[in-house]
This record gives C-alpha cells, sequence and structure tokens, in this order.
C-alpha cells in the first residue's frame, strides 16, 4: 500500500548470528509495528544493508508516506547510521527521528563533546586516542569507550581505568580487538540520570525524569550501566541497576535544571521527534551531560518507555507523536 496510511518501518538486517544488542532491534520493530497498526496504519519492513540500491528501488517501488527509522547501525557499524537518513533525504521520504546531520553529530561522541563544550555545556574532559596524550591529565578515574557505537559495547569494569597512565594501552587494545575508534573521558563519579523528550504539538516535551540506582554495589566495582547491565538478565549487573524517578517535588530544582539542559541539547544538535539526555550528577550537584542520544531505544522495557508511561503516554500514542512529527532534510 502507498500514500497517508503507510508507515514503512526501516531497521538494520540482523540474524540469529547476531549479538544480543543487534537483536533487540526486532524486539522494537514488532512493538512498533503493533503501535502503528492500533493506529490504522500499514506497517510494512524493509531491512537495509550497504546494498543500498536495492533498499532504493523497494523504497521507490511502494513508496510509503512516512519511513519509521529504527536503523542502529549498518553492516554492524553504527558510524553508517547516517546512511539509511540521506537516502531517505535523496528521495524526499519523510522520517521519524533526528535528521542526517544531528545523527552524524551525535553519532560521533567526540564530535558532540565538542559541540556541548562550543555552547558551554558541561561534559567531562576527553582524549580522542589519536592526538597526543596530555601531559599532565586531572585526577581521578577515566572511562574508555568507543566513539560511534551504542549499547555499551566493550563496556564492562575494565573500562573505568585509576590512571590514565594505563589509558592509551586500554584504548589501543580495544581498537585492535573491535576495529573501531576508541576515546576517554575522565570519570565523574555521581548519579547516572536519563531525560527523554518526545516532540509534540507545542514542542519538545521533557518526560518525566529516571535515575540508575546501582544496589549493593562494592565499593570498588564502577558505578556504570555496561554491556552485562544492559543484555546479560542473569548478571548481577543486570539484577542490581534498578530504575526508579527522581521525585519532582523534593528535587524540583534538579529536574529543573535537567529539563533546561536537555532542551539545549534538543536545540543545539537540531534534534526532532524523540530523543534522550543522558547525565551524571556528581557530589555537588552538578549534572554533566555524558551523551546525547538521537532515536533512542523504544523497547517496552527501555527507559523511554517507561517514562512515557510515567507521564501518562501510552506506547501507541507516543509511537503516534513521533511519526507526527516526520520530516525529510
Amino acid at each position: 500500500m502507498t500514500g497517508g496510511r503507510s508507515v514503512l518501518i526501516l531497521h538494520n538486517s540482523v540474524t540469529h548470528e547476531s549479538t544480543a544488542d543487534a537483536r533487540d532491534i526486532l524486539e522494537q520493530m514488532d512493538c512498533v509495528r503493533a503501535a502503528l497498526v492500533s493506529r490504522g496504519f500499514e506497517a510494512p519492513t524493509l531491512a537495509i544493508d550497504l546494498k543500498l540500491d536495492a533498499a532504493k528501488a523497494r523504497l521507490k517501488e511502494n513508496r510509503p508516506h512516512t519511513v519509521f527509522n529504527l536503523v542502529e547501525a549498518i553492516d554492524d557499524c553504527g558510524q553508517l547510521v547516517p546512511v539509511a537518513t540521506a537516502l531517505l533525504d535523496h528521495l524526499q521520504i519523510p522520517y521519524t527521528g533526528c535528521s542526517t546531520e544531528g545523527l552524524m553529530i551525535t553519532g560521533n561522541k567526540i564530535l558532540a563533546k565538542q559541540w556541548l563544550r562550543a555552547h558551554n555545556l558541561a561534559t567531562a574532559d576527553w582524549w580522542d586516542g589519536v592526538s597526543p596524550p596530555p601531559p599532565h591529565p586531572g585526577p581521578g578515574r577515566w572511562i574508555t569507550k568507543p566513539v560511534s557505537e551504542d549499547a555499551s559495547i566493550g563496556m564492562d569494569d575494565t573500562a573505568v581505568v585509576a590512571d590514565f597512565r594505563d589509558v592509551p594501552a586500554r584504548v589501543a587494545d580495544q581498537e585492535a580487538r573491535r576495529q573501531f575508534r576508541w576515546f576517554a573521558e575522565q570519570f565523574i563519579e555521581g548519579r547516572e540520570i536519563n531525560v527523554a523528550l518526545i516532540d509534540g504539538p507545542d514542542g519538545p516535551q521533557v518526560l518525566p525524569i529516571p535515575e540508575i540506582e546501582f544496589v549493593d554495589y562494592p565499593a570498588n566495582k564502577p558505578r556504570i550501566v555496561g554491556y552485562a547491565a544492559k543484555w546479560h538478565d542473569d548478571s548481577f549487573e543486570a539484577r542490581n541497576t534498578v530504575r526508579r524517578f527522581v521525585d519532582p517535588v523534593s528535587e524540583a530544582a534538579l529536574c529543573a535544571e535537567l529539563g533546561r539542559l536537555s532542551l539545549q541539547c534538543w536545540a543545539i544538535f537540531q534534534l526532532r521527534g524523540y530523543a534522550r539526555v543522558d547525565f551524571r550528577v556528581d557530589a555537588a550537584g552538578k549534572p554533566w551531560v555524558l551523551e546525547v542520544n538521537a532515536n533512542p531505544c523504544i523497547s517496552p522495557d527501555a527507559g523511554f518507555a517507561a517514562a512515557l508511561e510515567k507521564a501518562g503516554i501510552s506506547y501507541a500514542d507516543g509511537i503516534g507523536r513521533i511519526v507526527a512529527a516526520a520530516r525529510y532534510g
């Protein structure tokens, strides 16, 4: 079906051999499809890979009214995510979520941090893994991360390094093992808080704010939401990272500041549809922006869906609002 009641779900190609974080896209796809069908849309699906001619032919032949963009990687590479929306821009087909340019900037954590600094938003110091290491790095621990990949790939307790002198070796090891770029940033000790935003008739809405609590963590265990916490349900990390919502009454000032900063990120990175901004709040109560996530995970058990529910917005209505904000370019 073509026309106004067709929303094609575009997603990355996965197989049964794909990792748990990659296969999660299938659950997201099923839930989005069910929500779209409940609102009267037809919702065909299309997997995209590097054979762009095939995807282009299918899109031109069936030309949906809108594409729901669930592409999280292409050929298992997060850096290639903007390729999908660039194709949709070329075909002038509206799509949900962030623009190609926004995906390019937020998808590169180093570039995103440079933009944050340029707009005077607090983000931790970093080392890009390429330039000479700083001669006198600040005190405290550092954390090593992939530059362009999601899902906490390679993130475990060893990602947090006590002494910067050990950081270059850790970065080099991860790059050799995983074949993509890594970097390091100063580890902000403190609370882990995520702020979800969704488009609406009056612009972006800040949803109720969840915090991840690290329950019964040993004193020497890094408090991070790593790969095990996200994808290994039987692990200590998954069982002991608990989501709760920040009290908007007793912590009204913090919630207001987090909301203000998140809306700044929305404007700076020209986000649209939906997004999530990840923060650490230090012991002095200062929020630091960790990452800006365009098109965050919308599985029913993910934080974004939980924030929708807390706000009194049904999952189907949330998907409807995301579709309503779709456009190309």
